[in-house]
C-alpha cells in the first residue's frame, strides 16, 4: 500500500512540474506608461493580465516587459491610485513598444471594493454601506498611523485604551475589546485567540505594506461568519510583484507637551518594507516597523463606589463625579486598591485579630475602602509595538499563484476591561498558506498568543494594600476606640495611621519593588496579579467564483473550519475537573447569487450562510440586496440581513477574580462548581436598593431582594436582524458624491453580563471547587435576608459575581449617516461626514437587570479638506472630529464621556530626486484633552515630522 502511494504521488509530482515546465511564453509585451498630461514616466504602475495572476509593474522609468503562457487574445488592465484605470486588449503573440497614458483621476466614484460581495464591483453599486482608504489616503492622513485615521470614517467610534490599543466600534455597542466586530489582515482573523477581538493595532500591518482598507458598517455574518455583527474591517497587504522595491519611514515626534500628567516625551515611530520579483514568478517581502513612546495616563478621580460611608447611592458617575473628601468609601475610577470592605471581616482575613472581633464592627458602621493609588503609580505607561513579516509568492503558472506568509507582533500596552491590564512582552504570531486563481482561493493559518508578562494594575494594588493597609487600618480604628472615639473619628484615625504607614510600601520603595515582583510573577490563580494566555486557534477557509462555469448568473460559494485551543492555566479559563481547558471547533459555508438587469441598472442578490459551532446550534444567516442605478450616476441600495455571534470563550468559560467582583462563564461546569442552583444568588442592584431602603427606615427592605433566573437558562447564540436603504450618487460633473444610508437593528438573545451576589464562606480561602456555602446559614430565610443586607453574614461574607446571559425580547436600534465629498478644483478635496446612532430599548435591558452597555454618542462628525499639490510638490490635510457627550456602561465602571472635539494637520513636501517626502504634522494640535471611555486615559497632543522614502515612490 505504501509502495502504491509512493508510486502516485511521484507521477502526480513529475505531471506537475512537465505542465510546469512545458508551459513556454506565447505572448510577449513591452512597452512604457507615462502621464496623460505631463507625459512623464509613470513607476510603479501595475499591469495585470485580465482573468489571471500573472502581471508585472513599470519600472523607475515608466517602461516594463511581460511574457505570459496565454495565447492572444488578451487583455491587460494598467492601474495606479490616483490614475483612472485602462484596459488594453493584446491580440498578437509580440507586441513592442507598446505605450500607454493614464489620467489622473479627478472625479468622485472610481473606487473599486471587494468585500461587500467578495467580488470587485464600483464602490458607487456596492449593495451594503462601504468605507474605503486607499494608499493615497494612507499616506496623506494626518494622524500618526493609518490606524488612528480610521476615527474619520463615518459612523465609527475609536475607543483609545493606548496610543497603540484602539478598539474600533460602529453602529453601537461599543467596548475596549469589540467582540461584535471582526478585523481581517489578508483574511486572517486578527483577533486574540484567548480574547476573541483584536488588540488594535499593535501586532497588526504597519502603514508601507498595507494597500488598502475597506470596512462595512453593519451585520456581515452572512458572507463572513460569526461575531461580524456589527461590521468588519479587512486590511489588505501590498503584494510583491505589484509593489517592490525599498521602502522605509522615520517619524520622530513629542507628546505631554503641557506636562500634565508627563513630563514631555519623545515619540519614536519607524518602518521598512523591501519587495522584489524575479521574472514575474518569484517574489518576496519582508517588512518590519517599532513604536515606542511615553503613553497617556488615566487620571479620572471620579468615585464610582456603590455607596458612601456604607449608604447606597449607585454606581455611576457623572461629569462632575464624587471624590475622595473625607469619605471613608470611596472608590476613584483610576485610582486603585480602593476597594470595598468591613472591619467585621478583618477577623476571617486575619486570625490575629480574632479575639477583638466583637469590637470590629460590620454594616454600615464598618464600611471603608483602602486609600488606593493612581494609575501612573501601577501602571507603566511605556508603550512598544515591534513587528516583523514576511512572505513567498510563486506563481505556478498565469492562473495559479501559491505563497506563504508570517506576522510577529510583540509590545507593551494598556486595555481596559474588568481591571486596567498591563499587556507586557504580549505577543501574537500568525503564519498562513494560501493557493490562489483569478476566480478560487484556499487559505490555512494559525493564530497563537502569548500574554508575556501581562499582569492587572487594580489587583496588584489591591493585594498590596491588603497585605498591608487592612490590618494597619484595623490596628488605628481599635486604637482610637480604646481611647473612647466614636465611630466616624475611630474611622479618621485609622486612615491617618494606615496612610502614614503605606509609605512605608508605597511605588518606589524597597518593600513595594521586592513585593510586587513577586505577585507580578504569581498568577492570579495563584493569588498573584499575573494574567497568563497561550490560547491558539486554526483556521481552512476556501471561497470560488463559479463565473467560468455558469453565465445565467455570478455565483460564490465557499466555506471554513476553525478550531480553538484554550491555555490560560488557569488564570483567565476554568480548568476542567482533570486539569485540562476547553478546546472546541466551528464550520460554515455560504452561496451567493448575483444578477444583473435592464443593462446593468438593477443588481439583485441573494446570499445565504450556515453556521456551526459544537457548543451552540447551527445558524442561518440570509442576505438579499438589490441596487438600481438612474440616470447613471444615481444608485439606491436596499439590504437586509441576519447575523449572529457566538459566545466568546470568556462569556463561556472565564473564571476570573477581578476584585470588585468573579466573573463566571456561562456553562453547567461553572454554575454547579459555584452552587449558583443550590445557594441562593441575588442581584447586585436589588441588594444594593434593600439596604438604601433599609437605611431609610423601610422595614420591609428585605422584599426587594430577587433571585435572577438567569442562571438557569440556556446560553444561546445572539442574533441580529438588520435592514437597511441608502443611496449613493454624483453631482455637478461628477465631482461631488453624496453617499447615505438608514438602517434599523432588531436584537434577539441579546448578550450581557448580570452582577448577583452570594454569601459564601469567608474562612475558605480557596476557589479550586468553588466558593462553599456558609455552614448553616440559609440565605432564603428573612434572617438571612437580612444578614446580607447588613453586609454580616455569620462567619461568611457576600461575593458578588458577573454572569454573561441572554435577553428577553427584542432590543432595537437604528441610526442613519450621510457623508459629502467635493472636488473644489485646483486639487483640493472638501469632505464631511454625521452619523447618527440611537438604543431604542434602553428600559428593556436596564429592567431585565442588564448594563446596556450601548456607549456611542448619538452623534459623532468628521470634515476635512485636503490638497495633495497645493504648489509643486506641496501638499497638506486637515481633519477636524467631533463626538457628543454620551454615557458609557462596561464592567470597569459606568460615567458620563464629555464631548469633545479634535483638529489634526499636516503639511507634505515631496523630493523627487531622493524619492522622498517629508511631513510635519500633528494629531490633536491643539491640545484639547478627551477621554474616548470610561477609565481610559486623558488623550493628548503629538506633535511630529515624517520621512518617508519610497523607491518607486508608490
Amino acid at each position: 500500500m505504501s509502495k502504491l502511494f509512493t508510486r502516485r504521488f511521484y507521477l502526480s509530482f513529475a505531471l506537475v512540474a512537465l505542465v510546469i515546465l512545458s508551459a513556454q511564453a506565447q505572448t510577449s509585451i513591452s512597452g512604457s506608461v507615462v502621464d496623460s498630461n505631463t507625459k512623464d514616466p509613470l513607476l510603479g504602475v501595475s499591469i495585470l493580465v485580465k482573468g489571471k495572476v500573472v502581471g508585472t509593474i513599470s519600472d523607475t522609468d515608466g517602461n516594463f516587459s511581460l511574457n505570459v503562457s496565454s495565447a492572444p487574445p488578451l487583455t491587460l488592465i494598467f492601474s495606479m491610485v490616483g490614475f483612472n484605470s485602462t484596459e488594453i486588449d493584446i491580440n498578437d503573440a509580440n507586441v513592442q513598444g507598446l505605450e500607454v497614458s493614464l489620467e489622473e483621476s479627478t472625479i468622485m466614484g472610481q473606487e473599486v471594493v471587494v468585500s461587500a460581495s467578495r467580488v470587485e464591483e464600483s464602490v458607487m453599486q456596492s449593495p451594503v454601506s462601504i468605507e474605503k482608504m486607499d494608499v493615497l489616503a494612507i499616506k496623506n492622513t494626518p494622524s500618526v498611523s493609518f490606524y488612528d485615521a480610521l476615527a474619520g470614517f463615518k459612523g465609527v467610534d475609536m475607543s483609545s485604551q493606548s496610543l497603540t490599543f484602539k478598539s474600533v466600534n460602529a453602529r453601537g455597542f461599543g467596548a475596549n475589546g469589540n467582540t461584535r466586530f471582526v478585523q481581517l489582515i489578508d483574511g486572517i482573523d486578527n483577533q486574540a485567540p484567548g480574547l476573541n477581538f483584536a488588540v488594535g493595532n499593535i501586532v497588526g500591518i504597519n502603514d508601507l505594506d498595507l494597500e488598502s482598507v475597506e470596512m462595512i458598517p453593519g451585520a456581515a455574518s452572512a458572507l463572513y461568519g460569526p461575531n461580524a455583527l456589527n461590521g468588519i474591517l479587512l486590511m489588505n497587504s501590498k503584494s510583491p510583484f505589484e509593489y517592490q522595491g525599498l521602502s522605509a519611514y522615520a517619524k520622530v515626534g513629542v507628546n505631554h507637551v503641557d506636562g500634565e500628567d508627563h513630563d514631555a516625551s519623545l515619540y519614536n515611530d519607524y518602518g521598512i518594507r523591501y519587495a522584489k520579483a524575479f521574472n514575474n514568478k518569484f517574489a518576496f517581502k519582508v517588512t518590519a516597523s517599532y513604536v515606542g513612546a511615553q503613553d497617556f495616563i488615566g487620571t479620572d478621580i471620579r468615585d464610582q463606589s456603590t455607596d458612601t460611608n456604607g449608604v447606597e447611592h449607585g454606581g455611576s458617575v457623572e461629569t462632575s463625579g464624587r471624590t475622595r473628601a473625607s469619605n471613608r468609601t470611596y472608590d476613584g475610577t483610576n485610582v486603585y486598591g480602593d476597594f470595598g470592605f468591613s472591619l467585621g471581616l478583618i477577623p476571617l482575613l486575619d486570625p490575629a485579630f480574632a479575639a477583638v472581633s466583637g469590637q470590629l464592627p460590620s454594616g454600615a458602621d464598618g464600611a471603608f475602602t483602602p486609600t488606593g493609588f493612581s494609575e501612573s503609580s501601577y501602571v507603566d505607561n511605556t508603550t512598544e509595538s515591534l513587528k516583523f513579516g514576511g512572505a513567498l509568492h510563486y506563481r505556478i503558472n498565469d492562473d495559479m499563484e501559491v505563497f506563504g506568509q508570517f506576522n510577529w507582533g510583540s509590545g507593551s500596552t494598556v486595555y481596559t476591561a474588568n481591571d486596567r491590564f498591563v499587556l507586557d512582552n504580549f505577543s501574537i504570531w500568525t503564519a498562513k498558506v494560501e493557493l490562489k486563481g483569478a476566480n478560487y482561493y484556499v487559505r490555512a493559518y494559525t493564530t497563537h498568543e502569548d500574554s508575556g508578562d501581562t499582569y492587572a494594575a487594580n489587583t496588584l494594588a489591591s493585594l498590596m494594600n491588603q497585605a498591608h493597609y487592612i490590618p494597619d487600618y484595623a490596628l488605628g480604628f481599635l486604637g482610637a476606640r480604646g481611647q473612647g472615639a466614636d465611630i466616624n473619628t475611630a474611622h479618621a484615625t485609622a486612615r491617618a495611621f494606615a496612610d502614614n504607614n503605606q509609605l512605608s510600601y508605597a511605588p518606589g520603595t524597597a518593600t513595594w519593588d521586592a513585593e510586587t515582583e513577586v505577585l507580578r510573577k504569581t498568577s492570579i490563580f495563584d493569588g498573584g496579579a499575573k494574567f497568563k494566555d497561550g490560547s491558539n486557534m486554526n483556521h481552512v477557509e476556501g471561497s470560488y467564483n463559479l463565473s467560468n462555469v455558469v453565465d445565467f448568473a455570478e455565483i460564490v460559494v465557499g466555506g471554513n473550519w476553525r478550531q480553538y485551543n484554550l491555555d490560560s492555566e488557569g488564570t483567565l479559563f476554568a480548568l476542567n475537573d482533570d486539569g485540562s481547558e476547553q478546546s472546541f471547533t466551528e464550520f460554515g459555508g455560504y452561496a451567493q447569487i448575483s444578477k444583473a438587469f435592464m443593462e446593468d441598472r438593477l443588481k439583485v442578490q441573494a446570499s445565504g450562510r450556515y453556521d456551526k459551532n459544537e457548543n451552540f446550534d447551527g445558524q442561518f444567516s440570509p442576505r438579499v440586496s438589490v441596487v438600481g442605478t438612474i440616470a447613471g450616476s444615481h444608485n439606491i441600495r436596499g439590504s437586509f440581513q441576519k447575523g449572529f455571534r457566538i459566545p466568546t470563550t470568556q462569556d463561556q468559560f472565564i473564571d476570573l477574580d477581578v476584585q470588585t467582583r468573579r466573573l463566571i462563564g456561562s456553562n453547567q461546569l461553572l454554575v454547579d462548581r459555584y452552587n449558583f442552583r443550590t445557594n441562593a444568588v441575588y442581584t447586585e442592584a436589588s441588594i444594593a436598593a434593600a439596604r438604601a431602603a433599609a437605611a431609610g427606615g423601610d422595614a420591609n427592605a428585605r422584599d426587594l431582594l430577587v433571585s435572577p433566573d438567569k442562571v438557569n437558562q440556556d446560553f444561546k447564540t445572539e442574533k441580529i436582524k438588520t435592514f437597511e436603504i441608502g443611496y449613493r450618487g454624483l453631482f455637478f460633473q461628477d465631482r461631488l458624491m453624496l453617499d447615505a444610508y438608514y438602517y434599523h437593528s432588531t436584537y434577539q438573545d441579546f448578550i450581557a453580563e448580570i452582577t448577583f451576589g452570594q454569601a459564601v464562606d469567608a474562612t475558605d480561602g480557596t476557589n479550586v471547587d468553588g466558593f462553599d456555602p456558609v455552614s448553616g446559614f440559609d440565605p432564603t430565610t428573612d434572617a438571612g435576608k437580612d444578614a446580607i443586607i447588613g453586609n454580616a453574614v455569620p462567619g461568611g461574607r457576600i461575593q458578588n459575581y458577573g454572569f454573561d446571559t441572554n435577553a428577553d425580547g427584542d432590543i432595537k436600534s437604528h441610526g442613519w449617516g450621510l457623508q459629502a465629498d467635493l472636488s473644489l478644483g485646483g486639487g483640493y478635496t472638501l469632505s464631511g461626514n454625521m452619523a447618527y446612532n440611537e438604543l431604542l430599548d434602553d428600559d428593556a435591558l436596564i429592567f431585565q437587570g442588564f448594563r446596556s452597555a450601548y456607549n456611542t454618542p448619538k452623534y459623532r462628525g468628521n470634515l476635512s479638506l485636503g490638497n495633495r499639490n497645493v504648489v509643486e510638490n506641496v501638499g497638506f490635510n486637515v481633519a477636524w472630529r467631533w463626538q457628543q457627550a454620551f454615557f458609557w456602561e462596561s464592567s470597569f465602571g459606568a460615567g458620563v464621556i464629555p464631548a469633545f472635539a479634535t483638529l489634526d494637520a499636516q503639511v507634505s513636501y515631496k523630493i523627487p530626486s531622493i524619492k522622498s517626502v517629508v511631513k510635519l504634522g500633528g494629531t490633536n494640535v491643539l491640545n484639547r484633552r478627551y477621554t474616548t471611555s470610561f477609565g481610559n486615559p486623558r488623550m493628548g497632543a503629538i506633535y511630529y515630522v515624517a520621512i518617508t522614502f519610497d523607491e518607486f515612490l508608490n
